[in-house]
């Protein structure tokens, strides 16, 4: 029993500091009552190092931000109506709110447009390392690919493909395909997005290597908080860790569709190096309440 409440003390603990931290963030903005800010959307392909983003962006004073376990945002891991987030911007007096959007890549430039001058940061991950993750937190990955490639699939899964990525799919989605190549070709169907949408023709949207991140965390997170418009405090970015790169052998996919990933990382990588992280930064919004706090 004493070890039972010994491990359960840390868990409940950090839970209380972090709605410490909440409340006293949304104290702050609330003192500083500044209403004009910046719709920004995290999105990616899922297990891409999207939650470690959302968190450091939480970390800053300046964010309102709404994880996908949020009921007031989600329902289920999905963006709730529309009309639901214009809401909940409208009651933020955040420099910059933040909304994952993982499971709702689809409705990306119709939000973008919705929230004008919205912005979007794309994580993206070595697909190999993707699996691998996918493969301990997802289960029966080949009845899932089966069913995209089925065209059939109307969750969020199958909402988001075009018609030439379900014609990729049907030409490497074969019987008795392992969960490995499975959960391979589901990343090369979220992370192929980022060009489907058109993402990679937008000033508003960035790349953010998930590999160049954690080995590189400082010049990144100070280029991601350019960008986004908010202060790079010492603070942020301390909860980066690079355990999980490599952490497992590279798993087994079928050569044809290790093809396929190799091609689309390959031209990620490139978009990423290509990519001008450039922005204006405003003066910080808690400059005057935390020098005389």
């Amino acid at each position: 029993m004493q070890t039972a409440l010994a491990k359960m003390l840390p868990a409940q603990l950090g839970e209380l500091r972090r709605r410490a931290d909440a409340l006293y963030k949304r104290g702050l903005q609330t003192i500083a009552g500044e209403r004009p800010h910046t719709m920004l959307f995290v999105a990616g392909c899922q297990r891409s190092g999207t939650n470690m983003v959302m968190d450091l962006l939480d970390a800053s004073l300046e964010t309102d931000v709404y994880h996908e376990h949020d009921p007031r945002a989600f329902a289920r891991y999905e963006l709730r109506d529309t009309s639901v987030i214009a809401a909940l911007h409208a009651r933020s007096r955040s420099r910059v709110m933040v909304v994952k959007t993982l499971c709702d890549l689809e409705r990306l430039p119709a939000l973008c447009a919705r929230f004008a001058p919205a912005k979007v940061l794309w994580i993206y991950r070595d697909y190999r390392d993707v699996v691998n993750s996918m493969l301990v937190s997802f289960r029966r990955q080949s009845l899932q690919i089966q069913r995209l490639a089925s065209g059939r699939d109307d969750s969020w899964w199958g909402r988001a493909l075009t018609p030439a990525t379900l014609e990729v799919l049907r030409a490497h989605v074969e019987p008795g395909i392992d969960d490995a190549t499975a959960a391979a070709l589901q990343w090369y169907v979220r992370a192929g997005l980022y060009f489907e949408l058109g993402h990679d023709r937008l000033p508003s949207a960035r790349l953010v290597s998930y590999e160049t991140l954690v080995s590189s965390p400082s010049p990144t997170v100070a280029a991601m908080c350019e960008f986004v418009g908010i202060r790079h405090t010492p603070g942020l970015g301390r909860q980066i860790h690079r355990q999980s790169v490599s952490k497992r052998p590279p798993p087994r996919i079928a050569p044809r569709v290790e093809a396929l990933c190799d091609s689309l990382l390959t031209r990620l990588h490139a978009a990423h190096a290509s990519q001008v992280w450039t922005a204006t930064v405003q003066p910080a919004l808690f400059e005057e309440t935390l020098s005389n706090a």
